[in-house]
């Protein structure tokens, strides 16, 4: 220690620059940081529910859609011409928008193509006939039928029969009017709105096109609706992807600065000099630079969950800091001399400080071993920014610090707390079994508690935007005006007809959906005869064949080759089954992709689209429907809902491993560091104590555990374990004052701690609020634990071997 205590002082100067370099090359390097927000780099790429809804995505015509919802409150003539004139004016002028690469149809006979024709009331056709009009104009209304009371925007989930119901409407010639939807009848509770839907050139996933693209966009459309008095509001993919990417990088500045604000405000307080508090926020700030540099040389991105790394290190990391400071400043009013006064800090703290950090590293390590990229990342840059944050505060800190301390003529506030932390003390140690019955008659309660919650497991955590964000409300809005979802979907992949039969059956006597479609819709959703009805529309369709105007339209819009394949087959069309099999030989691509799935085996697959009774996201909602199905419909589950479903699932199942090899971790970091086994096993005990109490205290603040929650039990094992371990070794040194200072820099760094934590709560996403919470309180059971509890057990000497 001495060698290290000359060398830092003699060389103060070279040590506070090189450090100050590197904290400004890696501000340098976390500047071109990106955070994505996307909780599918949770699970590997290659993982096989991955995989699934990746080849399911790249097919979903509904995917990758933004929605641009044009509002008013005007609802008289005026303002719905408004509405009407800016989508016209946006539909007409999107050659402006090079990212624009097309509009998404509304209307169902569009997407249906020729496969419409099947649907057509065989009367209509037979009326045509015999109408002396012109036949041409009227075949042309059917092939370009306006379809604008779809329920759920890009699906069509509605029934057969509502479908031939609104074939009488009388169609719009205008293109335009295949493009846009207005609600059937006027919102009362809400805005008159108007809705469009185009894709992008560029996938939603890249974070980099949609920061670029979105915010062109938005001044376009803004531009447009201004000059109508409207305003306007985006869904999608697309935006989905921006919003949620602006509000984390949001959330994540907002967090640090309230975390770097608020813990050098207690510093000041605490030991009443701006010089000692400037030191402090200037270590903090070039250890996080640092990290957040190494973040971007080793992995170029945060994800959703290693955003979290700046919190976990600056709330641990401090805990370095805090204890070197409090050391100097104790020491610094007996001792002048600067390396004495060094080596006497370093020979106090290097031991438990190294072992806390080690273990506390080990622990996140751990994590790294995890089958997820953005746990393992989490891990890894967590490991890197305790080591980081600890070599900074032990040799950065001193030398930028100890000339002000020792030269400092007044007495910190915080010595002003010594008596009491040294009256505390003494309690403890006087009535050590009364503290320590009652501590530990409350880890029983909380436990209990605890327990109850973990089995509770919410599979719909809250949500990482905000309620009121506008990716949450617009789609809201469309529900309320359209009585529908565009994203309230449970796709089942069926490997026949019968299981697709079945599953209809099953799932409209399931009371959690409400509807459901797939190809059977079509062509068995009727009430009638829907055999008989294809034969007779058959029979009309080759009369009206004979007209040289109908056969011209029907070439047009390339419905021919269909129609003669339909009639050339006719007679070998038995069943249902015949029918289907030539529906998904003409099906167009639009619609095969919501009705049909190619697998990875090569093997074609039944759509079975349905739609939930309440949202699935929300209220536990998914896991009661998952429950719901019958063995074989669960092997069907797939889409998004499968992938968040799975994701829930593996992290609560993993969680408890990662929590059994952190334990071990522990006891034998502590085993050995203390050579006695008895106390690894105390420790463990207590590690186990906290972690229940974590989540009895969530219980009694209503915070439901939920994979982000879990996901912060082994971190809290990391953390917690800091203060047993620096307690535990003053705990049994001769004297009450070794212990008051150690309890005094442990509730210090507890507090900066908890500060850090609870920063999240001022997040506008409740995830990453909820993931604060639980953090924070389990820095307060770990103090409560590490003050009232360790003191008072025995814990072996070190000079003994064994246990």
């Amino acid at each position: 220690m001495l060698r290290l205590s000359e060398f830092v002082i003699r060389h103060r100067v070279a040590v506070i620059v090189f450090f100050v370099i590197l904290g400004a090359f890696g501000a340098y390097l976390s500047t071109k940081l990106n955070i994505d927000s996307d909780l599918l780099k949770i699970l590997p790429k290659d993982n096989p529910v991955v995989k699934q809804y990746n080849r399911f995505i790249s097919g979903d015509t509904s995917g990758d859609v933004t929605y641009i919802v044009l509002q008013t409150d005007d609802k008289t003539e005026k303002g719905i011409e408004n509405l009407i004139s800016a989508g016209r004016q946006i539909y007409e002028t999107a050659n402006e928008m090079k990212n624009i690469e097309s509009f998404v149809r509304f209307d169902v006979m569009s997407d249906l193509g020729p496969l419409g024709l099947l649907m057509v009331d065989p009367a209509e056709l037979s009326s045509m006939r015999s109408r002396d009009q012109d036949l041409s104009r009227t075949v042309q209304s059917l092939v370009n039928y306006d379809f604008s009371a779809v329920r759920s925007i890009g699906q069509m989930l509605v029934e057969f029969e509502e479908l031939r119901g609104l074939l009488g409407n009388s169609p719009q010639s205008d293109e335009f009017w295949n493009f846009v939807r207005l609600p059937e009848t006027i919102p009362t509770n809400d805005p008159m709105v108007l809705v469009m839907g185009i894709r992008l050139d560029g996938p939603s996933s890249d974070v980099s096109y949609v920061n670029r693209v979105i915010p062109l966009l938005r001044r376009w459309v803004g531009e447009i609706c201004s000059s109508y008095g409207l305003s306007f509001g985006m869904a999608g993919d697309h935006f989905g992807t921006y919003d949620s990417n602006k509000q984390v990088n949001d959330d994540f500045m907002l967090t640090t600065i309230i975390s770097l604000v608020g813990i050098s405000l207690l510093f000041f307080f605490a030991y009443s000099s701006l010089k000692i508090t400037l030191y402090v926020f200037f270590s903090l700030a070039i250890s996080m630079f640092i990290t957040l540099g190494i973040s971007y040389v080793v992995f170029g991105s945060l994800n959703i969950i290693t955003t979290f790394v700046t919190a976990i290190t600056l709330g641990l990391g401090i805990d370095y800091g805090i204890h070197m400071i409090t050391r100097l400043s104790d020491g610094a009013s007996k001792q002048k001399n600067a390396v004495a006064l060094l080596r006497d800090a370093y020979g106090a703290l290097t031991r438990p400080l190294l072992a806390s950090m080690i273990t506390t590293a080990l622990v996140f390590i751990i994590l790294a071993a995890i089958d997820s990229p953005a746990i393992r990342e989490l891990g890894i840059l967590s490991s890197i920014g305790i080591v980081v944050f600890f070599v900074v505060m032990i040799v950065f800190l001193p030398a930028l610090s100890i000339k002000t301390l020792i030269n400092s003529t007044k007495v910190a506030n915080i010595h002003l707390l010594d008596r009491f932390f040294q009256k505390i003390s003494r309690v403890i140690i006087r009535f050590g079994v009364i503290s320590g019955g009652v501590v530990f008659a409350l880890i029983l309660i909380l436990s209990y508690l605890g327990l109850n919650n973990i089995r509770s497991f919410s599979y719909t955590p809250p949500g990482l935007m905000s309620p009121d964000s506008e990716q949450v409300a617009i789609p809201n809005l469309i529900e309320r005006t359209f009585g529908g979802s565009i994203i309230n979907t449970v796709p089942f992949i069926l490997p026949d007809l019968d299981s697709l039969r079945k599953a209809h059956e099953e799932i409209d006597q399931n009371p959690n959906f409400k509807s459901s479609f797939s190809i059977l819709s079509i062509v068995e959703g009727g009430k009638g005869d829907y055999m008989s009805q294809m034969e007779q529309v058959v029979r009309e369709i080759d009369a009206l064949r004979d007209s040289p105007l109908v056969e011209a339209v029907f070439k047009k819009a390339n419905y021919y080759d269909f129609i003669v394949e339909l009639l050339d087959r006719a007679g070998t069309v038995e069943s249902s089954d015949d029918l289907i099999s030539l529906v998904t030989e003409v099906i167009p691509e639009s619609l095969r992709d919501q009705l049909l799935y190619l697998g990875g085996d090569e093997k074609t697959y039944f759509l079975l689209n349905s739609e939930p009774s309440s949202y699935i996201y929300r209220n536990n909602v998914i896991k009661i429907i998952y429950d719901s199905l019958s063995p074989e419909l669960k092997e069907t589950f797939g889409g998004y809902p499968k992938v968040f479903y799975y994701l829930m699932d593996l992290v609560r199942r993993v969680s408890l491993s990662i929590c059994l090899v952190a334990f071990l971790a522990i006891f034998v970091v502590v085993a050995a560091e203390r050579k006695s086994l008895i106390d690894g096993f105390k420790v463990l005990l207590l590690m186990i104590g906290i972690l229940m109490s974590m989540f009895g205290l969530m219980e009694l603040l209503g915070v439901d555990t939920t994979f982000v929650t879990v996901i912060s039990a082994p971190l809290i094992i990391g953390i917690g374990v800091d203060g047993l371990v620096y307690v535990m070794h003053s705990s049994k040194r001769k004297g009450n004052s070794e212990l008051s200072k150690t309890i005094k820099s442990v509730t210090m760094s507890s507090a900066t701690t908890m500060l850090t934590f609870f920063s999240f709560v001022f997040a506008k996403g409740k995830l990453l609020s909820a993931f604060g919470i639980s953090l924070g309180v389990g820095v307060l059971a770990a103090l409560i634990v590490a003050t009232f509890l360790v003191p008072v057990l025995p814990w072996n000497s070190r000079e003994k071997i064994g246990g």
